[in-house]
């Protein structure tokens, strides 16, 4: 019998977790040609979270609990589930109720036709502001005119695959991570489900304008050299400056006759090169700065606690997994 794994991060989502816990529950009761399993990732949630989880997982021994030690991300929490699932259908998952998980059946069959990834993609979404539309638009059209990824607009991180495409993403190890873009061009048979998106249950967002900014600046320096080619445009612009400065100071001269002995050249030469020097050290600057983070080789993230699972059995998955398992195997 076929294992389907649902990956569900969670921060902050007390007020959530009971009813999505029981309409997950329900769909598996419903689905006996199928073993399941609940993958939770409490990303270091300040609230009852981590206790729900906990009595979940003490109740029923299809849910799984892993720990973050902090806040690590959304992201690097879909990555610690990925690693510690052992489904042979995948699903990820947020737990505030507006993507349905109902929708299991429709992925199935999508499944059952050949696809190895099925993104969700949102046709409405009634509960989110004019502003978070605008941006979202915004950032999809940007992405599909700068970006080297055919990122399918308008999908989160709701979304399934084999077991052959987790095997795949497990390899994926960049500390700036965007998964939409990794599953986008990981290739593999991929398809799109449309539905409509609920409105939240309960609780408040957890992507600010803070963190969506982050989130699409990832997106953009790791699959897209645009930035580059734009401060290169920026430099283009500085030297037109200059040029228009020089027939400034020109015209100052030979008609006006207010120029002081040797300031335009000094002004000219101090724009132009500004300019090249700006331009060199951005270039520097990006590359260096992604090299420093990626070559600290510091893990994506590390439990302090894990329920429902021997994290000794995914120990070959991952450095983050056996990190975690060596944590968890001292503090016995």
């Amino acid at each position: 019998m076929k294992k389907i794994s649902y990956v569900i991060p969670c921060y902050d989502e007390a007020a959530v977790l009971p009813e999505f816990y029981r309409r997950i529950c329900a769909i598996a009761d419903a689905r006996n040609d199928y073993e399941f399993e609940f993958v939770f990732i409490n990303d270091g949630s300040r609230d009852d979270t981590p206790k729900i989880l906990n009595d979940i997982s003490d109740r029923d021994p299809r849910a799984k609990v892993l720990h973050f030690a902090r806040n690590m991300g959304h992201q690097e929490a879909i990555t610690a589930g990925m690693d510690f699932s052992s489904g042979d259908i995948i699903v990820t998952i947020d737990a505030d109720l507006q993507d349905p998980p109902e929708l299991i059946d429709e992925i199935l069959n999508k499944m059952d036709r050949g696809f190895d990834v099925v993104h969700m993609q949102r046709r409405k979404r009634p509960s989110e502001s004019r502003f978070k539309l605008a941006s979202s638009s915004a950032f999809y059209w940007l992405m599909k005119h700068v970006g080297n990824a055919d990122i399918v607009e308008n999908s989160g991180d709701f979304r399934a695959f084999t077991r052959p495409v987790l095997e795949a993403m497990r390899q994926f190890r960049e500390k700036h991570r965007f998964m939409r873009g990794l599953f986008a061009m990981i290739g593999f048979r991929q398809t799109i489900l449309q539905y409509d998106r609920d409105p939240r249950f309960a609780g408040q967002t957890k992507y600010p304008l803070r963190k969506m900014f982050r989130l699409a600046s990832n997106a953009i320096l790791s699959f897209s050299a645009t930035p580059l080619h734009t401060i290169a445009w920026l430099s283009v612009l500085l030297w037109f400056a200059s040029l228009v400065y020089l027939i400034k100071a020109l015209v100052d001269h030979f008609l006006l006759e207010i120029t002081v002995q040797g300031w335009t050249s000094i002004i000219i030469l101090m724009t132009f090169y500004t300019g090249i020097v700006l331009f060199c050290l951005s270039i520097i600057a990006t590359y260096i700065g992604r090299i420093f983070e990626q070559g600290q080789q510091r893990p994506l993230y590390w439990l302090y606690d894990a329920r429902n699972i021997d994290p000794q059995e995914f120990r070959c998955v991952s450095r983050e997994a056996r990190i975690s398992s060596n944590i968890l195997d001292s503090s016995k």
